[in-house]
């Protein structure tokens, strides 16, 4: 590669972030988010990060050799139900599948809280209505031979019927498609011939058996509505701001961060891919880190304004897929990499309901924004209680580029928080930081409980986003972290992980069979299972290939996911080869199953007994980028320990108001060990050091916070 600029692009709800890497340097760039039109937003951010090396943007970019983005313009998509009007072909007698849905569908996608308020809690609203959805007389047979023939005149009469009631598109997903998609494809091809794409009126047409071929027709229906649902206004978005971007000199391949945990070209992307790959980004990035100090456990948390994002390193693995995802409030069949968010930013509203104070999951966004910010935004946020309690520098927030007003601050909590709670404004504040604290720490401890099977204390947490490192040894403490990392970059830390993206390409397909039954191993499962994975292998191949990589530098990955049989639980297992030559290596792939559902699950879980079944195959291609360098400008050797300044700053009930130290993250050398109460400011954020946790960097300029024995 050579010595051009690297651009990652992370658009968040408040602000959208840009990091620029060339050599051994990275800078950053920050701007607000701009919700009519993301496009300004990131032009803004770019201009920002290209004046710190004395260029235009457009210099920037004509200059650039990659650019890697990732947006929040498909979750609000489908937040706010903005998708096209589509139409649903289905198999005669399934027109109700998604209204059905599952057992539990009324709970998917729900907070822990509305789950227990059954009363309340209510399935969610198709995104196709029932007037929309057909049925066709076909069937295919789960080995896929024709049962029912298609009739061309039936399948026309239907989709004539959808046309003239306006749809957009129209997502086709019939039973077994996914083992013989022969009538998938002549309905396709019908309304090709109808509506071909000379005429304004041309229909998009989406097919099951391309986007998800597998089992389970609720969640494959509901993944391909929710891909055609947001193709529209993520197509019209991302194709304009590639035009964009060409216009001011960028000549390379826009590329994408995705769910999957990878990045690919805009050609090479499916709209539900979108989602989460801010955070995701930000974990691929923490685990290189990680990989780098020998830290196998590592949470990476990121408190942005308007939410908070939670992923895991567990034993140096950062692509830990979730096996059964919920995408708002759908299960989809999409390989997501796990991650997890909760309405918990610096923009999260507080308020007093019924006597109780409740912090989120509103946000104030960067418009108005909170009240400090004095755009008309009048109700109480964290930002704001962190302005009220001393922490955050009103003249210094940014930089100085943006200045807070602390009187409106203090006049929302005031009249909002404590006079219904009959508090002093501090203790609001005081209030509205440990609650928040402590609903991000609650969920750090239940992720650690729930996914990996250890002790959070264990972990070691890295803090990312602007108003990370301001509450990270809050929420550490309540999940009971005795050290965290925070970085340089931690403010854009999605944009920084975006360059840390290898290109994936993600394949899953379903493949039935029985591995083991009754102490043998099934050799008969070799042929049909090597020649599922070589078709996987074909399609991979054919798309790195057309991404313009040499085959020989991709790497492949299988994974055989099994289950014991009829349990519920599948686990991935790494398979090094690309096939199987022999029934050992089946006894190979089971034994290794054995061992990790014993490790995840314990080992009183396993039962042989019931046979061990293959449910399917997933191919990851993965094509390799550099690292980025983690070491920032300047080592800050020989500078002065002391403090800058000092200002008033509370610390809760105990220790009330202290004058507390404040201290410039750039001029602190890394001997220099720092105890709280202290306030370490950098440019984007400060760090919050509390009595009982100290604060130190390290040589790669990696400020660690860490917790004393007793606080």
């Amino acid at each position: 590669m050579s010595d051009g600029f690297r651009i990652g692009i992370d658009v968040g709800g408040t602000f959208t972030d840009v990091v620029v890497a060339r050599g051994s340097r990275t800078v950053n760039g920050k701007a607000d988010t701009t919700a009519f039109d993301l496009r300004v937003g990131v032009s803004n951010a770019i201009e920002a990060a290209a004046g710190q090396f004395d260029l235009t943007g457009s210099e920037l970019l004509g200059s650039a050799d990659s650019m890697v983005y990732s947006t929040t313009v498909g979750t609000n998509a489908l937040i706010e139900h903005k998708g096209p009007v589509l139409g649903l072909i289905t198999t005669h007698g399934f027109e109700d599948a998604l209204v059905i849905g599952r057992g539990r569908n009324w709970a998917d996608g729900l907070a822990v809280e509305q789950r227990y308020d059954r009363g309340r809690a209510r399935r969610p609203e198709p995104l196709i209505s029932r007037d929309l959805v057909v049925g066709v007389h076909e069937r295919i047979g789960n080995k896929g031979e024709e049962l029912v023939p298609l009739r061309d005149e039936e399948a026309l009469r239907k989709i004539q019927y959808l046309v003239d009631r306006g749809v957009r598109g129209i997502v086709v997903v019939l039973l077994y498609s996914y083992v013989n998609p022969a009538h998938e494809r002549r309905i396709r091809d019908l309304i090709r011939e109808q509506y071909p794409e000379v005429y304004l009126g041309h229909m998009p047409v989406f097919l099951s058996s391309e986007l998800s071929p597998q089992m389970g027709e609720y969640r494959r229906t509901a993944t391909c509505i929710l891909d055609a649902y947001l193709r529209l206004e993520t197509e019209e978005h991302l194709v304009a701001l590639n035009e964009d971007l060409r216009d001011s000199g960028y000549l390379e391949p826009l590329l994408i961060a995705k769910c999957t945990g990878g990045a690919s070209s805009l050609s090479r992307t499916r709209p539900i891919q979108l989602f989460g790959s801010g955070p995701v980004s930000g974990i691929i990035g923490a685990t290189s880190i990680s990989r780098d100090y020998k830290l196998p456990n590592v949470f990476l948390t990121d408190m942005g304004g308007t939410s908070f994002d939670l992923g895991l390193v567990v034993e140096g693995h950062e692509r830990i897929y979730e096996y059964d995802p919920v995408i708002d409030r759908w299960r989809v069949q999409v390989p997501l990499v796990a991650h997890w968010s909760i309405g918990a930013g610096g923009g999260s509203i507080a308020s007093v309901q019924d006597g109780i104070l409740k912090v989120g999951p509103q946000s104030a966004h960067s418009l108005p924004g909170p009240a400090c910010y004095a755009r008309g935004g009048e109700e109480p946020t964290v930002t704001d209680a962190d302005v009220v309690l001393g922490y955050i520098d009103p003249d210094y927030f940014l930089g100085g580029r943006i200045p807070l007003d602390k009187s409106r601050a203090e006049s929302a909590i005031a009249t909002k928080i404590a006079q219904p709670l009959g508090v002093t404004p501090y203790e609001a504040a005081w209030s509205i930081k440990r609650l928040v604290d402590g609903m991000m720490g609650q969920e750090i401890y239940r992720i650690a409980a729930q996914m990996s099977g250890l002790d959070p204390r264990d972990f070691v947490a890295f803090a990312y986003g602007g108003a990370g490192p301001v509450h990270a040894a809050g929420y550490a403490d309540a999940a009971d972290v005795s050290k965290v990392a925070t970085f340089e970059f931690g403010s854009v830390g999605g944009a920084y992980g975006t360059l840390s993206l290898d290109i994936v390409q993600v394949y899953e397909r379903t493949h039935s069979d029985l591995l083991y039954s009754r102490g043998n191993y099934n050799d008969a499962a070799i042929e049909p299972m090597n020649q599922a994975m070589a078709a996987l292998l074909k399609e991979a191949e054919r798309d790195m290939d057309e991404e313009g990589f040499d085959l020989s530098q991709i790497r492949f990955e299988f994974e055989i996911l099994q289950r014991f049989g009829q349990q519920r639980h599948v686990l991935p297992i790494p398979w090094p080869s690309r096939s199987f030559s022999d029934v050992s290596q089946i006894e190979e792939v089971v034994s290794a199953f054995v061992k990790a559902y014993g490790d995840a699950y314990g080992k009183g879980a396993v039962f042989l007994d019931a046979g061990v079944e293959v449910l399917g195959l997933r191919l990851s291609a993965i094509g390799e980028v550099p690292p980025l360098p983690l070491d920032s400008p300047g080592t800050g050797e020989g500078l002065s320990a002391e403090s800058m300044a000092s200002r008033l700053a509370y610390w809760g009930f105990e220790h009330g108001e202290i004058d507390t130290p404040v201290y410039r993250r750039d001029q602190l050398s890394q001997k220099v060990k720092i105890a709280g109460p202290a306030l370490v400011e950098s440019v984007d954020t400060v760090t919050v050091v509390p009595p009982g946790w100290s604060f130190q960097l390290d040589g790669r300029r990696v400020g660690w916070l860490e917790r004393g024995e007793t606080i």
